[in-house]
């Protein structure tokens, strides 16, 4: 109700120049993927039954977002936009459909969804721009820069920290530069294993094209489906196998990018010592710096074999020192899932059916192997090493060693293929608990080894000690997700209930709880999800002044106008 009010109350200190409309658009449009896959909590009775224990309250009932959205928009002001895009740069195409610029304005943040159920106006662009290659978009920056019109590019969407939001108190004009039309491979190397794409291409896209000729990028990502290359690179993003194949940065070898200021275009080659490369300023930019346009990419053979070596353990700590003692040892698994025991109850959870006679029998005697094993409470680990048959085999089998070691249970390997089969399918429950009054949020962090458990721990006490977490009723789920040989990234689900009244607030206040915990144990304000408008503040108290100062003398020269989604990573006008 806050959250609206506060948009209510902003559309009003704008009422001269800016307008209320209602666009009636699907009503599930905010929502995660494709509809014909979406999940219900009715699908997961015991889960259903857990939450409704908990909490005291039935979620039979859905409070789906209403099909007509409020919006901020001057009409004005976009019309004269769509005129002058039409008059200098006819070639391109421009949309000025009110529904398509809802659309767009929003990602996949919390916010951003309870922005949507709650019915709360949106303010959006004055239009959508569609570029087809490198040198259309450096005339649309160009344009927008002698005009002062605000660019937001936007590949997937799938962004979760407010990547997209603009300063609500800057009334200048904006458009959102999609890059959907920008998706095509450029060339391919197979002798160098390289493959240059245009940086619009969506994960699956490019992926097939890569499987087509025996290769893969190997960057899977949990939005893997529905985000791009490009944004992937301005973002820093992580697959859930980097740590064999490596983080985005480690995959490209060049980059071009449009800026209002012209082309960059970095060195061709995966190693020399041609000066400063610059490429590393367009990593985690955030779209600041411009628009990364084109990338060469390092490109790997599929992999001849993928054994999965799945466990359980009497303790987090058991599990962790497996991992570490095996990356020490310069063993990287391609995928690494290690989840706590919280983690590990609230999966068993996820069947679609209540269980019957044969299954319960195979439940009863999974129960009694665990307690033999003096594991009430495991927390579950699947690992994957990929490559030809005999290097799998002698890794799982190290892998193997160092489990028992630590009191290990190997459990086979199904539980690991079968979340390879659906591991992208888990945001989609997230829309339907949103709907039923269940709050649910992610957020992410790395820290050196020696530091997980205590972070996780001292984490769950600080929660369980907030009433927006509806204290020892709330839920913390933690799992490893990525490895390296100095430390780890641990990725943490919150679910508790969602207050009505003030869903916003409630949000804020976990947000800041979890991000406060986590830079004080020594963690990083993010490993994989950006920094965005979420995590501007905790990034900058993390920032040196000089660093600070390098990094807006570098906008200045590329973006004098500061028309590059303004106001993410630091305030340009600060």
């Amino acid at each position: 109700m806050a959250c609206l009010l506060s948009s209510y109350i902003y559309a009003l200190a704008y009422k001269r120049t800016n307008v209320m409309n209602s666009i009636n658009c699907a009503n599930d449009w905010w929502k995660w993927g494709e509809p014909q896959k979406r999940k219900s909590l009715t699908d997961y009775p015991k889960l259903k039954n857990l939450a409704e224990t908990r909490w005291n309250r039935k979620f039979d009932e859905r409070f789906p977002a209403p099909s007509s959205f409020p919006v901020i928009t001057d009409d004005a002001r976009a019309e004269k936009v769509e005129q002058l895009f039409q008059s200098k740069l006819p070639q391109i195409k421009f949309s000025s459909d009110p529904a398509l610029r809802l659309k767009k304005s929003t990602g996949k943040s919390y916010p951003d969804l309870l922005h949507a159920l709650t019915g709360a106006p949106f303010t959006i662009s004055d239009g959508v721009v569609y570029p087809k290659n490198h040198e259309e978009i450096v005339a649309v920056l160009q344009l927008a820069a002698e005009n002062k019109i605000l660019i937001v590019p936007f590949g997937g969407g799938s962004n979760v920290v407010r990547a997209f939001d603009l300063p609500s108190q800057n009334n200048q004009p904006r458009i959102v530069l999609d890059l959907a039309d920008m998706s095509q491979l450029i060339a391919m190397d197979a002798h160098n294993h390289t493959a240059t794409f245009q940086c619009g291409v969506f994960g699956p896209a490019l992926e097939k094209i890569l499987n087509e000729k025996g290769f893969t990028l190997g960057h899977f990502p949990q939005s893997f489906e529905y985000s791009t290359l490009g944004g992937w690179i301005v973002t820093r993003s992580a697959g859930q196998e980097s740590s064999a194949y490596g983080r985005i940065e480690d995959m490209v070898i060049s980059l071009k990018a449009a800026t209002p200021s012209g082309t960059v275009s970095t060195s061709v080659y995966e190693g020399d010592a041609q000066g400063i490369n610059i490429k590393s300023l367009f990593y985690g930019s955030e779209g600041m710096l411009g628009v990364v346009t084109e990338a060469t990419v390092r490109i790997h053979p599929l992999p001849e074999n993928k054994k999965w070596l799945v466990a359980v353990f009497p303790s987090f700590n058991a599990g962790v020192e497996v991992l570490r003692e095996l990356v020490q040892q310069e063993i990287f698994p391609s995928v690494v899932r290690f989840s706590d025991e919280h983690e590990t109850f609230f999966l068993s959870l996820l069947s679609h059916e209540t269980p019957g006679m044969l299954g319960k029998i195979k439940s009863s005697v999974a129960k009694w192997v665990l307690k033999m094993k003096k594991m009430e409470q495991p927390a579950l680990m699947m690992i994957r090493f990929d490559g030809d048959d005999d290097e799998g085999t002698v890794k799982k089998a190290i892998a193997g060693r160092l489990m028992r070691k630590h009191k290990g249970f190997d459990v086979g390997e199904s539980i690991g293929k079968k979340w390879e089969t659906s591991r992208f399918g888990l945001p989609y429950l997230r829309d339907d608990l949103m709907e039923r009054e269940i709050f649910v949020d992610t957020m992410e962090t790395v820290v050196p080894w020696n530091k997980l458990n205590e972070l996780r721990t001292t984490l769950l006490a600080k929660l369980q000690a907030s009433d927006a977490f509806h204290r020892e009723t709330g839920i913390l789920l933690a799992h490893v997700s990525h490895v390296y040989t100095s430390c780890a990234s641990i990725y943490f689900t919150v679910i508790t209930a969602r207050n009505k009244e003030n869903g916003y607030e409630q949000w804020k206040e976990i947000k800041t709880l979890v991000t406060d915990v986590i830079t004080q144990q020594g963690g990083a304000v993010s490993h994989h999800h950006s920094v965005g408008t979420d995590h501007q503040k905790w990034y900058l108290q993390k920032t040196d002044a000089l660093t600070k100062a390098i990094l807006k003398s570098v906008k200045q020269t590329v973006d004098p106008n500061n028309i590059l989604n303004p106001g993410k990573l630091f305030d340009e006008q600060n």
